[in-house]
């Protein structure tokens, strides 16, 4: 066993030598009456045996403290003055953005390893915490708690020539909100920590000042964040009026009057594509029975069992004529959620089997989306749609240029980026996602087609009772009632449409067999939207103290790169 645990030991030992960390983190701070204090941090920074440019240093330049008025916000001034490697001067970059200022330090064409001393000096003003009570804290996060090493080392001292500091003091330790309190030792200077870290944890001082001795220094600047709610707000009540002045552009305000044909040569499988722009089960149903009226299908009713007892409704699709006889895009997809292009006449397809493929889900999943399309570009070839993607880009241009205009007017004053950069991601996501909507719109024929197709449902949907209405209405025949059935699925009033024939004997049709049973119009219908579900299933998706740890101004963390 000693063996096992010496050999292990001898593997792993280097590599946990070879882990980065900070030997020691000193935090020198030097407060004045002025309000301001300097701070200057010696890092000793050990790479082990990693190849690294240097090390980086952020923190934030936002303050925890409300500001004087809701159109402003407070921030903290950081200037950074010196930065020195191994008591050598060093190049280093300071950025600052999204209300942090990082330090970057070494040089991107030379990399080090080992052990490394870093010494950065900056001033800090606009930190301090000025209370209702007239008391002033330096509460300052010393190393922030986003180091994602660990540190053995830990400590801050706080140095005060001009006798501004009280014996109120308190040192915080541990991850972001925690409130165990670690060493401090009065005196000059004040001695705070001496802890090791974590990688996650901070150090976190709080030292009281005399009020009466230190100046009172709150940096606060003009918040974007009502100016661009404002603007968001106008933005989205502008969008949405002209996306309504846009769809309804072509509407033609006419009433609705009861029509007794279909409107020119529309297919009854497009109908439904027209009213809503969307193609549903309905219209993949009404699709299907127009081809099996047309002799390319024949649908054959079947019945079979569930656990041996219950009888559902299931179909089977026999293929009459072949794929090559297919006349649009829209049918040769319709055609292809049940059959291959190679299928042969007579072939056949059970809907329950289908259900059942997942192969074949996935694939008609896919066909399904072609499907949308090929209707949309038969209905925009027709003339019934428009397909103008410029809109879209114009709209997205002008969010573009009032955008940048307002991120100018931003840097102007100074103020924070977050904001505005938040903002403008979610107005970008709404204006697009809203344009998809209204990029293909209805033309002037697009709105008479609808208008005629309303009247045409509102007299496939009316009982006996309520034919009286209507002047001039055709008398009913079996023919009058299969060259509109498929209509009447599309709208989904085929069961209206079955019983106003309920009283009349319907020939069975060429291409539908009801396994026996005795044929009549509202089974027929009732049939077919079962028809429908169980297309539905072969065709769906596929899936379904007072103070704590990481608390006051100042922050960050670090690390090497």
């Amino acid at each position: 066993m000693k063996k096992i645990l010496f050999t292990a030991l001898i593997f792993f030992l280097p590599l946990v030598a070879a882990a980065e960390n900070v030997d020691s983190f000193r935090s020198d701070i030097t407060v004045g009456k002025d309000g301001a204090f300097s701070v200057v941090e010696t890092i000793q920074y050990d790479f082990g045996e990693e190849d690294r440019h240097g090390i980086f240093r952020y923190l934030p330049t936002k303050h925890g403290e409300e500001s004087s008025h809701w159109f402003k916000e407070r921030y903290i001034e950081v200037e950074v003055l010196s930065v020195t490697l191994d008591g050598q001067t060093t190049p280093y970059e300071v950025t600052e953005n999204l209300g942090e200022l990082e330090v970057k330090i070494g040089d991107p064409d030379l990399t080090i390893t080992g052990e490394h001393v870093y010494v950065i000096t900056y001033r800090v003003s606009g930190a301090l915490y000025y209370y209702d009570q007239s008391a002033v804290d330096l509460y300052w996060n010393v190393t922030g708690n986003g180091w994602t090493v660990p540190m053995e080392s830990v400590s801050a001292r706080i140095y005060d020539p001009e006798k501004v500091t009280t014996t109120e003091a308190s040192c915080y330790v541990g991850q972001s909100g925690d409130t165990t309190e670690c060493p401090v030792e009065m005196g000059d200077p004040i001695v705070m920590g001496g802890v090791a870290l974590a990688p996650g944890e901070g150090l976190t001082i709080a030292q009281s000042l005399d009020s009466s001795l230190v100046n009172t220094l709150v940096l606060e600047r003009w918040s974007v964040w009502p100016l661009w709610l404002v603007f968001a707000v106008g933005w989205l009540v502008w969008l949405i009026s002209f996306l309504w002045r846009y769809a309804r552009e072509y509407k033609t305000g006419a009433s609705i009057i009861a029509q007794y044909e279909p409107y020119g040569n529309l297919k009854p499988m497009y109908t439904g594509v027209l009213f809503d722009g969307q193609v549903d089960q309905r219209d993949i149903t009404a699709g299907i029975v127009h081809l099996a009226e047309q002799g390319f299908f024949k649908i054959r009713h079947v019945g079979r069992k569930v656990f041996f007892i219950i009888e559902v409704d299931d179909y089977e699709i026999i293929l009459e004529k072949p794929y090559s006889l297919l006349q649009t895009e829209f049918q040769r997809v319709l055609f292809k959620l049940m059959f291959d292009e190679t299928a042969a006449v007579g072939d056949r397809v059970v809907l329950s089997a289908l259900a059942k493929d997942a192969s074949k889900r996935f694939k008609n999943q896919a066909l399904l989306v072609e499907l949308r399309k090929a209707a949309e570009a038969d209905l925009i070839k027709d003339g019934f749609f428009r397909n103008e993607w410029r809109m879209p880009g114009k709209l997205v241009g002008y969010l573009f240029l009032i955008l940048t205009a307002s991120f100018l007017v931003t840097f102007l004053l100074g103020a924070d980026i977050v904001v505005p950069l938040v903002v403008s991601i979610i107005l970008l996501v709404i204006t697009l996602i809203s344009v998809l909507f209204v990029y293909r719109r209805r033309t002037r024929q697009g709105y008479e087609a609808l208008d005629h197709l309303k009247g045409f449902k509102e007299f496939l949907s009316v009982t006996d009772k309520e034919r009286f209405k209507f002047h001039n209405a055709p008398q009913k025949s079996p023919e009058q009632f299969m060259a509109f059935l498929p209509y009447a699925i599309a709208f989904g009033v085929e069961k209206e449409w079955a019983k106003a024939f309920k009283d009349i004997t319907l020939p069975t049709p060429d291409w539908y067999e009801g396994n026996g049973a005795a044929f009549n119009a509202v089974y027929l219908s009732q049939s077919l939207g079962t028809f429908g579900g169980s297309m539905s299933s072969a065709s769906g998706t596929a899936s379904s103290g007072g103070g704590s740890s990481g608390g006051g101004a100042g922050g960050g963390g670090g690390g090497s790169w």
